[in-house]
């Protein structure tokens, strides 16, 4: 039990130490902008991926789809044809 009050205490020890450390950084403002710009960056790029994937897979679905469609049309004309 006392490995585990250790261990609690340096956790939160830790945990201390972690949220002084960012208090102390984000209290200069040229830091916080910099943090904000970057962290905008990095949502923008993430919304950007995204959307660049949403619109490939929009187009590879309709190539396939398009694609499946041409040879069903196919196979029901070489059915019809076989039974004429």
């Amino acid at each position: 039990m006392a490995n585990c009050s250790k261990g609690n205490f340096l956790l939160g020890l830790l945990l201390g130490a972690a949220a002084g450390a960012a208090a102390a950084y984000f209290s200069d403002r040229r830091h916080r902008q910099v943090f904000a710009d970057n962290v905008s960056s990095t949502v923008e790029r993430a919304r950007d991926s995204i959307v660049e994937g949403y619109y490939e897979a929009k187009e590879r679905y309709n190539r396939y789809r398009n694609r499946l469609t041409d040879e069903a049309n196919d196979l029901l004309e070489e059915i019809e044809s076989a039974n004429d």
